[in-house]
């Protein structure tokens, strides 16, 4: 799909790869739907978009709750016209062992990270399908393709976006309509400043907290051990433009992922033990700042994390 005279609506606009992601489409010459809870950096990112040239609309969001996205279709339709692409991006991240994690902590990140996808294709499908054409983008994660993750939750949200998103660009590819699954590793993002962090009670809850709250500050240094490192939403956001024009399913962003999830899939028992090693690895992060990542023996499992 050719970006430049499209209409594009992008949830979790506000920051993150869905602010980069939005500019780089505003770049290719697309109009923006901007979608956010945070609405003063809703604003800075739709001043961005107008200052590119381009129309951007800015539109208060809860992907969690239908009624918002509903209307944000139709604020969409209502001020530019039609909708081209959509790019479901909204998520949040939640880290905790699986006995202590409430029902309301699994509530919370199924109704953004799961739901918020169902309900955006949901109610922006018809309106492709009624046309014959669009674009479809659903960021899910590494931890969709390799359980590599410390939070169960997030890890079973995005698993779930890879899968339905693979059926969809199946049933959809016939009818016009193509869809992407973002499966990023770690991203310098602000998804930790909504982070909850569920207390494992092991001593060091507040080695945890102090680490969450550098990555707030945007110290990622703990994380360049990891094969690839950390990279720049910017990054991502080159990979998205280039798979909605050459309509690719499947974006990974660093190296030796496509990799990983091949040496899952043919020994998917080693894997296991590869990453029950990795989760003892990540404790150590918070014992000494660098031990154990470099020598887990996971390869590019390691990877894997956000």
């Amino acid at each position: 799909m050719e970006i430049q005279g499209q209409i594009a609506v992008v949830t979790g606009a506000a920051s993150g790869i869905g602010r980069a992601t939005a500019t780089a489409l505003a770049r290719e010459g697309a109009d923006l739907v901007l979608a956010d809870v945070n609405d003063d950096r809703l604003e800075e990112v739709r001043k961005g978009i107008t200052a590119l040239g381009c129309r951007g609309v800015a539109v208060h969001t809860d992907v969690s709750k239908l009624q918002d996205v509903r209307n944000l279709f139709d604020r969409s339709i209502g001020e530019l016209g039609r909708v081209d692409i959509l790019m479901n991006n909204a998520g949040v991240h939640l880290v905790g062992p699986a006995e202590k994690i409430s029902i309301a902590d699994w509530e919370w990140i199924v109704g953004i990270n799961l739901w918020g996808v169902v309900y955006g294709v949901s109610v922006f499908l018809p309106h492709m399908l009624q046309r014959g054409t669009g674009h479809i983008v659903n960021t899910a994660s590494m931890s969709g393709l390799i359980g590599a993750e410390s939070s169960i939750p997030y890890v079973a949200t995005k698993f779930a976006v890879v899968g339905m998103s693979e059926c969809l660009a199946a049933y959809l590819k016939p009818k016009g309509i193509g869809v992407t699954v973002l499966c990023p590793g770690f991203v310098a993002t602000n998804i930790v400043e909504r982070e909850r962090l569920v207390p494992f009670g092991d001593g060091f809850d507040d080695s945890r907290k102090a680490f969450l709250e550098a990555v707030k500050q945007g110290d990622w240094s703990r994380f360049n051990v990891l094969p690839g490192g950390v990279i720049s939403p910017e990054q991502v956001a080159e990979k998205v433009v280039h798979a909605i024009k050459g309509n690719v399913f499947l974006v990974y962003t660093h190296p030796g992922h496509k990799e990983a999830v091949v040496q899952k899939a043919q020994d998917p028992e080693a894997a296991i033990d590869v990453l029950a090693a990795l989760h003892v690895a990540w404790d150590s992060v918070f014992r000494a700042p660098t031990a154990g990542l470099r020598d887990t023996g996971g390869g590019a499992d390691a990877s894997a994390g956000v």
